[in-house]
């Protein structure tokens, strides 16, 4: 199996893991929504430097983010396919660094993809790369700078000084992206890297070039923004950083310190499965080379740089699953060729275990999930789906077999690679969208009262659905009644305050909108909870129509 044939599979695996399913699943509430209206609020007014969300000011995140998406929106269009793209393509980016990083420690062009392949299918980067975040475009600017250190960090005169003008280059954008973990994440896994290798020297000199050259990078386009938003850099760097360090509220995920360390192999699947097999190649190497010491500093240093910040979420692990994969496949094709790894008894038992999955998704697809307690999952089609799951799980468990049968070290790893990807290629299409509140999948409601929502003379919500009907209608003059939660951050703006009620003022929005208006349309979309307190206001006229949707309701008056 020559290497261009091993990239083409690589690359088709990509294709069909992180492309072939972008459009296909729901968006996500609220995050998807809120990171498409903000990019979609920039392309209509044609300011890219304006941080709005729904018309509010909002700084919690610098714009580069936002521009990549606006940019997919530009070209692609304003749809889920197009709103996840960047997270695609960054996660492709961050999968090329993993394989150059792998041919550069171990001189083997043919680690190359099956490094790329390996970070393909690991389950975070794999997820998170086909939901429309910041984080995988931020996880693969800081790959990037982690990349040019490691380089720099091997390397000596001119041509260091390019590689770490490079990372420093990288870790700027990264600033822009999401802020001063981007610093953070690089230096203390390069000061880490140093420390290892007892270059004391290194540690004070090395430094400036990167920083130098993440300042001049950084600084034009920080200027920019700040001219434009003079607020922002205040808060982003007061309240999004320290404060969130030191004491995070609700919005910012506190968690306990451990949360990260039990995570972490969770979101290493499968690969998580092949660790104890990689640490045997890894414990044989005999003297640790720079790249595997560089490897685990990138590991083990933001691990614990992010385990003592007190919010957390998944996402955030993004950034350390690289070195991950570097690390599984020196590993494991040492351990595979020194006679290391067999076909064990946990081989064979896993591989019935997946028989076995695939043998109960059969019994479910015959009978019904109710007769099993499993609550219904989609709105159509449930034993076509638990049919085709279990055909994966089979698949999966065959293709193991398959893989066993390769004695060359390279061809194994690739086949063991391809084994898992029939039950990953059905992730975006067996989405369980009955799961969620309608709260948190408002789509089919939304759909059908799209032209009413997007005509209304007023638009009413709270803020739980406010950034999918925002996303849903194009509409950025929402009025938010309850809690404003996001929509306000602390920033207090005046000319905002009329646009966030609480829900005893509903009435006589409505009643001064009906007045005001030619076309006299209002729309309220609340939780059917406050249904009834809204109509029993005085004053509010008998509504017109009412779609409901189990916990969400859109009240309509013409």
């Amino acid at each position: 199996m020559t290497v261009r044939r091993i990239w083409i599979i690589a690359i088709l695996l990509f294709v069909a893991l992180n492309i072939v399913g972008l459009g296909v699943r729901p968006l996500v509430v609220p995050d998807e929504p809120r990171y498409g209206i903000i990019p979609a609020e920039m392309v209509e007014n044609g300011n890219w430097l304006a941080l709005r969300m729904a018309g509010f000011v909002y700084y919690e995140k610098p714009p580069l983010g936002y521009w990549f998406t606006a940019a997919s929106l530009s070209a692609f269009g304003h749809n889920a396919f197009a709103l996840r793209l960047p997270s695609a393509i960054a996660t492709l980016v961050a999968a090329l660094v993993v394989a150059w990083m792998t041919v550069r420690i171990t001189g083997r062009r043919d680690d190359g993809p099956l490094a790329f392949m390996v970070q393909t299918t690991t389950l975070a980067p794999l997820i998170f790369g086909s939901v429309a975040l910041l984080d995988p475009p931020f996880a693969a600017l800081v790959s990037l700078s982690m990349g040019a250190l490691y380089c720099g960090c091997t390397t000596q005169g001119r041509v260091r000084a390019g590689w770490l003008a490079l990372a420093g280059v990288a870790a700027g954008f990264a600033f822009l992206t999401k802020g001063l973990l981007a610093f953070a994440i690089p230096g203390l896994s390069a000061i880490m890297f140093l420390a290892w290798e007892r270059r004391w020297k290194d540690m004070i000199t090395m430094p400036w070039i990167p920083l130098g050259a993440a300042a001049i990078t950084a600084a034009p386009f920080a200027w920019m923004i700040h001219r434009a938003e003079p607020g922002f850099w205040n808060y982003f760097i007061v309240v999004e950083h320290f404060r969130r360090i030191a004491r995070p509220d609700s919005n910012q995920h506190p968690e306990l310190w451990w949360f990260f360390l039990a995570l972490f192999p969770i979101c290493a699947m499968i690969w998580t499965l092949a660790w104890p097999n990689a640490w045997k190649g890894l414990r044989d190497a005999g003297e640790w080379s720079a790249g595997m010491c560089f490897m685990t500093s990138w590991i083990v240093g933001p691990l614990a740089l992010l385990s003592f910040s007190s919010g957390k979420l998944p996402t955030y692990l993004l950034p350390i699953f690289p070195p991950v994969a570097v690390l599984i496949v020196l590993g494991l094709r040492r351990a595979h060729s020194s006679g290391r790894i067999t076909l064990n008894r946990a081989a064979i038992i896993a591989r019935w275990l997946l028989r076995l999955c695939a043998v109960a998704s059969f019994m479910i697809a015959l009978v019904g999930g109710r007769k099993f307690g499993i609550p219904t999952l989609w709105d159509s089609n449930e034993s076509l789906r638990f049919l085709l799951i279990g055909v994966a799980f089979l698949l999966w468990a065959q293709l193991d077999a398959w893989s066993w049968k390769a004695f060359d070290d390279r061809k194994w790893l690739v086949r063991t690679t391809l084994a898992p990807v029939p039950i990953l290629l059905t992730i975006p299409f067996f989405f369980p969208t009955e799961l969620f509140p309608a709260s948190k999948n408002p789509w089919p409601l939304f759909d059908r009262l799209t032209e009413k929502l997007r005509t209304s003379a007023l638009l009413v919500t709270s803020h739980e659905p406010a950034h999918a009907l925002s996303w849903a209608t194009g509409r950025y003059d929402i009025v938010i009644a309850g809690s404003a939660s996001e929509f306000d951050n602390e920033l207090d703006i005046n000319s905002e305050q009329a646009r966030r009620i609480k829900w005893d003022d509903v009435g006589a929005r409505i009643s001064q909108a009906r007045a005001t208006s030619t076309s006299q349309s209002v729309a309220v979309v609340c939780p059917t909870s406050e249904v009834d307190r809204i109509l029993q206001t005085a004053g509010v006229p008998v509504v017109d129509t009412r779609e409901s949707d189990g916990n969400l309701t859109v009240l309509y008056w013409r």
